[in-house]
């Protein structure tokens, strides 16, 4: 994703947003993925109380955040995203004009932002024309699970990410979110199920810190590749890429779950 001008800010018609901080704190305070609890606190603290308290009513929230170190670039970065218009007007453009200097209650020092960026911005029609193109076919994806990802099922802890699980998350947002056409058919996801090829993997075993209990989870490099019918292969490409916005698994809004992705093919 290249990074876009701040004009874009402008724009009623936005309904997907992700935004990202370079960022630095004071010595007192460790910049670790764990902070994502924290940072989560503070937009709540900043944006509007009321819609803060919505929020709070969700089931599914519409928004995701995280926080990583790029290995690139040396730098540690703070990404927010938002899949509705009302979260990308009433959370993401509030966040993107916060203040370089942020107060951390829970650990009594600042948080310094560097630098910020706007690093998509684009609507559910937009990527439907996008990916339903003829001229667009992607043959698998890269992903890389860039913070601590964990499913929970029946209970239990799943520390592993199968493909299909992934899918069916990323389908279901689209569905309860999107503006525009949804996914609905009964076949599909059993189509999206047998479509799917894990093709290599890279994954470690890394827990996330929450409220003093340690949750189980992965990161590392995860690839698929597709097969199957092109309208599905197609489906597939643009949940790939939508991912990037929703997070994926449990606690996505508290830090977990961040992901990147690299489609595979012909663009």
């Amino acid at each position: 994703m290249s990074v876009l001008s701040d004009d874009i800010l402008a724009s009623p018609d936005i309904d997907i947003m992700s935004i990202q901080f370079v960022v630095r704190s004071d010595e007192s305070i460790r910049l670790v993925q764990s902070l994502g609890s924290v940072l989560h606190g503070v937009i709540m603290e900043c944006i509007d109380p009321s819609y803060a308290q919505e929020l709070h009513s969700y089931s599914i929230r519409p928004y995701s955040q995280f926080i990583f170190f790029d290995h690139r670039t040396k730098q540690y970065i703070w990404r927010i995203s938002a899949v509705t218009k009302d979260a990308v007007q009433n959370l993401v453009k509030v966040m993107y004009q916060v203040p370089d200097k942020l107060f951390l209650k829970q650990k009594q020092g600042y948080l310094y932002i560097v630098k910020r960026e706007i690093v998509e911005a684009t609507t559910y029609k937009v990527l439907m024309d996008r990916f339903f193109s003829s001229d667009i076919e992607y043959t698998g994806v890269q992903f890389t699970f860039t913070s601590p990802t964990s499913f929970k099922v029946d209970g239990q802890y799943t520390i592993y990410p199968e493909a299909f699980r992934l899918y069916r998350y990323w389908l279901k947002r689209w569905n309860t979110f999107s503006s525009g056409e949804k996914m609905e058919s009964d076949d599909l996801s059993q189509a999206i199920e047998q479509s799917l090829i894990v093709h290599h993997y890279s994954l470690h075993l890394q827990r996330f810190s929450l409220e003093q209990v340690w949750i189980p989870g992965f990161k590392g490099a995860f690839t698929i590749q597709f097969k199957g019918r092109l309208i599905v292969r197609q489906v597939l490409s643009l949940l790939s890429y939508y991912g990037q916005f929703t997070g994926v698994g449990i606690k996505t809004a508290l830090g977990m779950g961040g992901i990147a992705n690299k489609l595979e093919g012909s663009d």
